[in-house]
Order: structure tokens, then C-alpha cells, then sequence
């Protein structure tokens, strides 16, 4: 569609008297900044001139342009549009360039004129509603369509490189949006509004014809807003009125950025705010939160929602023109912040506030245990752990369905991601905090509702160890019940094939076994070598039976929630002599690495066209290649969909960096990267116009900012910013509270105490994607959400850095400065790794057992010559503790308690075992020689 444009641009050029170069043909114009087509109303078919790629920005058939006004003339509601009644100008500099269609001769009250005036690197659009009649006319709605490009299809090439996702912060007078394809690839798209044009409201609910799941922003919304009763918003729905022969303007300006720094430069060169945030904007109430904001405006007030429960500091400016504010937060739940500013400018930061995240994790983990596992002998379920309805406070199951039993999500009562995901996210928190409890329901899960049921056994043949997928493994046990099964076009075929229920069974055995190494006594099913064996087998099944069975499963080529535990795994399959499987597992897992680097442009799908589920293991494929030598071959596997074999002749080591930055990039690009909204912030959303928010790739593809940001990064703090971010995100979605709080903003009741949602609805009353209407807010079941805090747990860490932004900052802790040191307070959740990351000073320290103290600090000396803290015993007896140092090269001895100091000479990263004694607190001194 772009090149058809663009050809025709050489048909017709001149260059204007301010000299800049303009060509036009027909209806297309073009300069060195903006290709469009202008249609009768507006403009179509509108790319960057000159882009790497043909990528349209409006969707085939429709425009920007075709806005929607409501409003109320002599008592009567009336509705016009502009592609019914408007005149559209087309201009650069002051001269007209082309001419829509006049506007109709029908006599009505209310007229639209608009125009677009392309300069030298923008184009701006001009909206009049003019008021032909003799009485005023009250605005109720004023709403503009954005029928943008988005992705969908299966042609990839399509998807990445001719279409894009869609960014937008609806906020008062900064509100604005921005697209890019979902690469990351620039140059994107941003639209601001000019100065006295805000935003307020958007939906996708619109009932006029061809604008069903249509986005639109609405400058006035007092009719759409008010009428909808269901569900909240958090800003004011307005109307505005046209006196008599009068007018209203209003506008908006487009503009290209290169990247994410030339967005918020934009921002602050149109006279808006770019808003900067740590360390995220779901805050727990123990951490402090700073804000950034740059601007050119003056700032009169940042104003708190709840002001006895807010505390605001003004820190000054760090730089000229940013303006840095501490906020402490005590009340639970949403907490707005109002900034006002410019001439009589309003916007608006919505935060989440939380109880800290060592009580979210330590609530949501027995909260599972507690009221969601099912314990009835009698029932084919025993020992499931289901999914809750926090509306209806009820454990679902397949004898209490709701509406799952009937719908296609018939298997989010007892399988796939939904309800595999719930037993990995226990056993991973009770790594790092053990209870017995919680351990016994896992076992019981195991013995009653895994083995021998969902899962195959060692001595079922064939496919030992396979995992029985959708809808269930009682259906997919029995003969009779799978031919009723007509859905099931692969009734022929034994259903364990698909792949992604591997990694979650795998990740729960992983666990248990470093339970059961951990903390001897605890476990009773199985030892730590059963528990080894059952995570191995289940590893190797992954490989071989999803692509045997169903090859449409494509094990190798899709990113696999979880799947990136098999590094750990193998590791410690070789410290225990499995020495065979390790290779086994080796050659598999280098089968995908290599197929993500080499073998796809775009290895960033799913079972859908585009999705977020694969950053995770991206991110986890591209670290392996960079720390693993891998070696060139041919013919190293068959693919049985495209009938062809992949070789790998050569293999450079750039080819891995170079791999781990596009899929960084693209992972930002299905993410809220700018947005200061804490449903966006950090988010991962599928770009499209009713996209939900927070769900567990927003934690799980986090992980791999963060780690890219502490590992790989040059530059990290923008990334530790994104990550940090990324990581707070999801939390919001938990339920709980304190008494005083009623135990819960979303669903109050102690009976909810620590119940989750799945995923936020963004909109103020929709029906996602779990075809349940419901308001803004989490969804009332939490589904899938525990893959995001298995994978939060991954991320977890107190992380020491001299922002540029910020200053000297603790991510996930408290910092003072006492006289030549630097102390920290670990707030991260699991105190059991801090980072320092201070300039050319890169320090880490890992427990892989036990943890920093609660609420004593880690005192480092500056310059990081000592470190010294208090290590919490939670094992109750004497034991070693294996302790991870980086950046301490050089000879190094490490004190603990009474016991004789280990010196030891250590280069790069280094695992060092630490005797502790049964004491509750050791002392620990690592000090440089």
C-alpha cells in the first residue's frame, strides 16, 4: 500500500517558499517527514517517508479524521459526523495544498471543520465545531476514532514489519499516544495534544457502524461516560458548550521519534510533561516513590488524592527543567496524584498502592494452599488446586464451573497454564520461605491429582512422564469420554502433546527437590532425588513427545513459560553424575537457542500471531548463547511442518548480542515503557485496541529486562528502571489488606484475603477476554497469574544504582548513607540478592539459601573494599550456605559468626559455601584483601 504512495509521488513534486520539499500527486502528499493519502475527510494510508520498512499506520479503508460529536441543540441529543458533515483543508505553511469534499448543504446546527498542516517534521490537526444556529449547543461527546494498523494474521513478515501496536496514555492535557511495530524497530508515531486540547476518556464499546472494538479517545465524554453506570473512572467525564455563532478548536499534533528518549523529548518540546518514575508505580508501602517530571511548563501543585495519607517532598531540580519529588503512600489501594501545571493544566499519576511484597508473596502462596486446593477422596480432582472467584468469594471446580464448563475455557478449571501454574508458584516461594503447611498441600497435590492422573507414570507405556492436556486428564483418560470430546480434531492421537504444560510440572518438581535439599525432613512424598528424577524425565518428555504426537506443537520454536528453569536444572543434574541427560537435554535446548538466533527473523509468536509470551525465554536463549560456546553443524534437526532441515554452518559471537537486543526490543514493544499509569507502567499488553493489562508476562518478560539490565547492559539504568518497574507491576492485582482496610481493595472481606485477579481491564466496563462483563479492575478470577509470580520470584532483588535521573537510589530497598558507607534495608520480597551497580563498580551477592535479615541493613563501605550484614537462619539448625559473589576479584576473606575466616581468590562470578550455626542471625564480613 506505502510503495503504491510512494510511486506515485514521482509523478508530481514542488518545493514551497519556505523550502521545504513537498511532492504531491492526486491526493497523495508527501515530505521528508510524512507520507499520506488525503482522503475527503481526513488522512489516510499515512508512513514515515523513506521508512526501512512499507508500514502503514491506518488500517485499509479508514482514516484519522472521522470524528464523532454528539451534542445538545433546543433540548434534542443529535449526533454528527465529520465524514457526514465536515470540510477538510490540507495545508503547509499557510497554503492549501488540497481540498476535501465541501460540506453538506444540509442545514444542521453543529458543523466540523477540520485541517492538516504538514511542516517541515510535523502534521498537525485542527478540529472547528462550529455553531450555525442562534442558541448555544452543549458538547456531550466529542470522540476520535483511531483506526490504527494493528496486527493480526499469521504472516509474519506482515505482522513485524507492516503494522503496528498502539501506546496510550489518557490523561488530561498530557495525555498522548504513540505506535511502533512490534519489533521496536523505529521510527514510532506520536500524537500530542496542542495546548487547550486534553483527553479524559477512552473506550472501544462504540456502537456506530464500522467502530465496534474501535479505539477512541474522547476530548468530552459527559454522555458516553455518564450513561455507562457500570464499573469507576478516575477522571471527570466534561462537556463543553459553543455559544450562539460561535466556535470551539481543538487539536492534536504528529510527530516521529527515533526510539523511547526521542518520545519523551518530544513530550517536552510540545509543552507536556515526561513523566520519569522509580521504582515503579505499584509501591508497596515500605518503599518510597520518586517522580521526575521535565518540562518547560511551570509546575504549580502536585496535589494528593488522599492527603493525610501522602507524604510529598520536593527534592528541587536535578537538572534544569526536572523537577524530582519524593511520595510515601499509606493507604492501600489507588492513590492519585494531580499535577497541576502550565495555564491551568491538569494530568494525572495513578499509582496501586500494596501491603510489602514479603507479605503478598507469603498471603498469596497460603492463600492457594488455603481456599483453593480441593481435598475430597471421593472426587476425581482431590488434591487440584483450582481457580477462585473473588466476586462470588467460591473455589471453582468442575462440580462448581460457573460458566467454564460451557464455554471454550471448559480447562481453566483443572489444567493448562491456568491450573498448572498455581502448585510451581507455592513450591518456588517456599524456596526461599519453607512451610510446612504449604509443603504437605503440594505433596498431596502430587500424589492425588499429578501422578498417575495428570501426569503419565514411569511405568505407563507409551510416553512415560507425558502430561495430559485440555480439557482434562479425566476426559482425556477414558476412551468414551475423549470420542465426545468433538472438539478434539486429534481424537486418534494420545493428548500429550501439548508443550506448554511440561515446563510448570518440571518447575513444580524443580522446586520440591530444592525444598527437599534444602531443608531435609520437610518433604515425605518423594526425597530430593525423586523429586530430581521426576523434574528430569519430565524435562526430557518436553522434547520428545508434544513434536512426535502433534508437531503443530512447535517445541523449538515457540517461547515456553518456565521452560528456562532447564538451565538450573541441568546444572544440577551435573553436580549429581546424570551425566547422559545433561547431554540430552543440552542437545534439545540448543536445538531452540540456535533456531531463535539463526532460524527465524521473528521468533516472538505463540500459538498466536503476536503475543508477549515468549520474552522470557528469549531473553533466557540469547543469555545461554552468550555464555555457552555454541558450535556450528549441519543438519541438526527436522522440521516435520516445513518439510526441511536446519543447518547451522557458522556461528559468530555477535550473533548472540545481536539477538539478545532485537528480542529486548521487541519485548519493550508489547510493553508500557512511557506511560505513568500503574496498569501501563511496565505492563505487557498484545497492542490491540482492548488490550488488558498486568498479566503474568508483565512479571515473567520483566525478569529479562532486569537481567539484561544488571548482566548485559553497557548503560543500564534506564533498563533497571523498565525492569524494576516491570516487576512491581502485577502486584497490584493481589487482593489483600489489613483489618482496617478490610482485608482487600479490590473484593473486600478477610475471606479474600490474598485472592488475585488475573489481569486488569483498563476500560471502565468491558468484556475481556474470560467473556465475563465486568468494570476497571482486576478480573474477578486469577487464572494464569501465578506463572507471573513464579517468574516475579526470578526477579526479585535489591538493586544499589547512581540513576542519572535519580541520584544514588535502592530499588527494592532503603538506603542511607552513614559516614564512608553506603547501608541498605532489603525490601525486595525475598531478601536474598542485592546489586551494586555504581559506574564502573558492578558488585553482586547471592544467597541460594536462607536470606538477609529482615529490616537490618546491608552495609557496604564506599568504594566497596567490605561488605557487611546479618544472614537469617531459616533452616532452625547449623548448615552451609552456598554464596554467590561477582566483583570481588582478587583475594577475599569472609567472616561468619564465630567460625574461622575463609580466604579464598576468586575471578568473575563464584560460588563460595559459608558454615552458619543454628543461631536465628549470623553476622557476615566479605572483605577485599
Amino acid at each position: 500500500m506505502v510503495t503504491r504512495i510512494l510511486r506515485a509521488l514521482l509523478h508530481f513534486s514542488f518545493v514551497l517558499a519556505s523550502g521545504t520539499a513537498i511532492a504531491q500527486s492526486g491526493n497523495v502528499i508527501s515530505n521528508a517527514a510524512f507520507t499520506f493519502r488525503a482522503d475527503r475527510h481526513g488522512i489516510a494510508d499515512l508512513a514515515r517517508t523513506g521508512d526501512v520498512h512499507p508500514t502503514a499506520y491506518i488500517r485499509k479503508g479508514r482514516l484519522f479524521g472521522d470524528v464523532t460529536v454528539r451534542y445538545v441543540h433546543d433540548r434534542k441529543l443529535d449526533t454528527t459526523r465529520a465524514a457526514i458533515n465536515s470540510k477538510t483543508h490540507f495545508l503547509h505553511n499557510g497554503k492549501l495544498l488540497h481540498t476535501g469534499l465541501a460540506d453538506s448543504s444540509k442545514n444542521v446546527p453543529l458543523k466540523i471543520n477540520e485541517s492538516f498542516a504538514l511542516d517541515a517534521n510535523s502534521l498537525t490537526w485542527n478540529i472547528h465545531l462550529l455553531n450555525n444556529s442562534s442558541t448555544p449547543i452543549r458538547i456531550e461527546d466529542l470522540a476520535i476514532p483511531l483506526v490504527y494498523n494493528s496486527g493480526g494474521g499469521e504472516n509474519p513478515k506482515e505482522i513485524f514489519e507492516e503494522r503496528v501496536v498502539k501506546h496510550h496514555f489518557i490523561s488530561g492535557n498530557n495525555s498522548f499516544l504513540y505506535w511502533q511495530r512490534p519489533t521496536g524497530l523505529g521510527p514510532y508515531l506520536v500524537l500530542v495534544p496542542l495546548p487547550g486540547t486534553s483527553l479524559e476518556y477512552f473506550s472501544t464499546n462504540s456502537t456506530a457502524p464500522g467502530d465496534r472494538g474501535t479505539f477512541q479517545a474522547f476530548i468530552h465524554s459527559a454522555l458516553t461516560g455518564n450513561r455507562e453506570t457500570r464499573g469507576t473512572w478516575r477522571q471527570q467525564h466534561t462537556a463543553a458548550f459553543v455559544p450562539a455563532n460561535d466556535s470551539l478548536q481543538y487539536g492534536f499534533k504528529f510527530r516521529w521519534a527515533n526510539d523511547y528518549r526521542g518520545i519523551r523529548d518530544i513530550l517536552e518540546e510540545e509543552g507536556l510533561i515526561d513523566v520519569q518514575l522509580m521504582p515503579g508505580m505499584s509501591i508497596p508501602t515500605d518503599l518510597d516513590a520518586m517522580i521526575a517530571l521535565r518540562t518547560r511548563q511551570p509546575i504549580q501543585q502536585v496535589q494528593a488524592e488522599w492527603g493525610p495519607s501522602t507524604t510529598i517532598q520536593y527534592l528541587g531540580e536535578k537538572q534544569r527543567g526536572t523537577h524530582l519529588y519524593k511520595i510515601r503512600f499509606s493507604r492501600l489501594g489507588e492513590n492519585k496524584l494531580t499535577i497541576h501545571y502550565g495555564k491551568g493544566y491538569k494530568t494525572y499519576l495513578e499509582f496501586f498502592v500494596t501491603e510489602p511484597l514479603e507479605t503478598l508473596y507469603k498471603k498469596r502462596s497460603a492463600f492457594i494452599v488455603n481456599s483453593q486446593q480441593h481435598k475430597d477422596s471421593s472426587k476425581w480432582y482431590d488434591g487440584l488446586f483450582g481457580v477462585y472467584d473473588m466476586k462470588n468469594a467460591q473455589l471453582r471446580g468442575p462440580d462448581n464451573p460457573d460458566y467454564f464448563d460451557t464455554s471454550r475455557l471448559s480447562y481453566v478449571l483443572t489444567c493448562d497454564d491456568p491450573g498448572l501454574c498455581k502448585a510451581p508458584f507455592v513450591a518456588a516461594k517456599n524456596v526461599f520461605y519453607p512451610d510446612q503447611k504449604e509443603i504437605d498441600a503440594l505433596e498431596y497435590y502430587i500424589k492425588n491429582f499429578v501422578w498417575g492422573k495428570l501426569q503419565r507414570t514411569d511405568q505407563e507405556t507409551p510416553y512415560p512422564y507425558g502430561v495430559y492436556g485440555t480439557p482434562s486428564w479425566y476426559v482425556n483418560r477414558d476412551t468414551t469420554r475423549r470420542r465426545a470430546n468433538t472438539a478434539d480434531r486429534n481424537r486418534d492421537k494420545m493428548h500429550v502433546w501439548r508443550s506448554y504444560d511440561y515446563p510448570h510440572i518440571m518447575m513444580l518438581y524443580y522446586h520440591m527437590y530444592q525444598l527437599a535439599k534444602m531443608y531435609p525432613g520437610k518433604t515425605h512424598y518423594l526425597d530430593q532425588r525423586g523429586y530430581l528424577e521426576r523434574a528430569k524425565e519430565t524435562a526430557k518428555a518436553y522434547f520428545k513427545y508434544p513434536y512426535e504426537i502433534l508437531p503443530w506443537y512447535e517445541t523449538y520454536k515457540w517461547g515456553c513459560y518456565n521452560e528456562l528453569l532447564l538451565t538450573d536444572l541441568m546444572a544440577d543434574l551435573e553436580k549429581e553424575g546424570f551425566k547422559e541427560d545433561v547431554a540430552f537435554l543440552k542437545s534439545e535446548w540448543e536445538k531452540k537457542v540456535k533456531y531463535f538466533l539463526y532460524d527465524d527473523p521473528y521468533p516472538f509468536r505463540s500459538e498466536y500471531a503476536i503475543d508477549a509470551t515468549a520474552f522470557e525465554s528469549s531473553h533466557a536463549l540469547a543469555k545461554y548463547a552468550m555464555q555457552n560456546q555454541l558450535q556450528p553443524d549441519s543438519n541438526l534437526w527436522y522440521d516435520k511442518n516445513l518439510n526441511k532441515w536446519y543447518s547451522h554452518p557458522v556461528i559468530k559471537a555477535e550473533d548472540a548480542p545481536r539477538f539478545m537486543e532485537r528480542q529486548l526490543q521487541a519485548n519493550l514493544a508489547l510493553r508500557g515503557v512511557i506511560e505513568p499509569a500503574y496498569y501501563y507502567l511496565g505492563s505487557d499488553f498484545r497492542g490491540r485496541s482492548d488490550s488488558y493489562t498486568l498479566s503474568y508476562m508483565s512479571q515473567m518478560g520483566g525478569w529479562s529486562i532486569l537481567d539484561y539490565a544488571l548482566h548485559f547492559s553497557n548503560d543500564p539504568a534506564d533498563y533497571i528502571r523498565m525492569g524494576y518497574q516491570a516487576y512491581l507491576s502485577s502486584f497490584a492485582l493481589i487482593n489483600s489488606g489489613t483489618a482496617a482496610s478490610n482485608y482487600g481493595f479490590w473484593y473486600p472481606g478477610k475471606e479474600n484475603d490474598g485472592a488475585s485477579g488475573w489481569a486488569f481491564e483498563p476500560q471502565k466496563y468491558a468484556t475481556p477476554w474470560i467473556q465475563k462483563p465486568q468494570g476497571r479492575g482486576p478480573w474477578f478470577y486469577d487464572g494464569e497469574i501465578d506463572l507471573g509470580y513464579g517468574g516475579a520470584t526470578r526477579a526479585a532483588a535489591t538493586v544499589v544504582t547512581n540513576d542519572p535521573i535519580f541520584g544514588l537510589v535502592a530499588y527494592g530497598g532503603t538506603l542511607t548513607q552513614p559516614a564512608g558507607a553506603l547501608a541498605v534495608v532489603p525490601r525486595d520480597g525475598l531478601r536474598r540478592k542485592i546489586y551494586y551497580r555504581l559506574g564502573t563498580q558492578k558488585t553482586d551477592i547471592e544467597l541460594l539459601a536462607d536470606g538477609f535479615a529482615k529490616d537490618k541493613p546491608i552495609r557496604m563501605e564506599k568504594g566497596g573494599k567490605s561488605v557487611s550484614f546479618q544472614l537469617e537462619n531459616r533452616v532452625a539448625r547449623a548448615h552451609e550456605v552456598p554464596l554467590i559473589l561477582a566483583g570481588f576479584d582478587g583475594t577475599v576473606e569472609i567472616k561468619a559468626g564465630v567460625a574461622k575466616p575463609i580466604r579464598k581468590q576468586i575471578s568473575g562470578r563464584t560460588t563460595i559455601p559459608i558454615p552458619v550455626s543454628a543461631a536465628q542471625l549470623t553476622p557476615i564480613t566479605i572483605r577485599k584483601v
